[in-house]
């Protein structure tokens, strides 16, 4: 499923232990009952422009929402991880 998600980062990106050419960051969304993280994956080119972002920068992404598994003894099943297809980074604040 193709989204478009804007919010706040919580987490600067990194590489994922198991791949180092995928860079990783926590995006928080804000929502009525507060907040709902994503995971969103930079890879490709956009490897390159993560490389900019720093926590508490204000984003907006599109790209292909999967679900994948967590970790055993995690207390979701599951975690909303969003493929980057296309990054902005903003100067508006978003409401928290």
């Amino acid at each position: 499923m193709l989204v478009n998600i804007s919010g706040l980062v919580g987490r600067a990106p990194k590489c994922l232990p198991d791949d180092s050419s995928i860079l990783e960051a926590a995006l928080a969304v804000p929502t009525s009952d507060g907040k709902d993280w994503f995971a969103v994956k930079f890879s490709n080119a956009f490897v390159d422009a993560a490389q900019v972002i720093r926590k508490g920068d204000t984003i907006a992404v599109t790209g292909e929402l999967t679900f994948e598994p967590l970790p055993d003894g995690s207390t979701a099943p599951f975690k909303p991880v969003v493929a980057v297809w296309d990054l902005q980074v903003c100067d508006f604040a978003v409401a928290y």
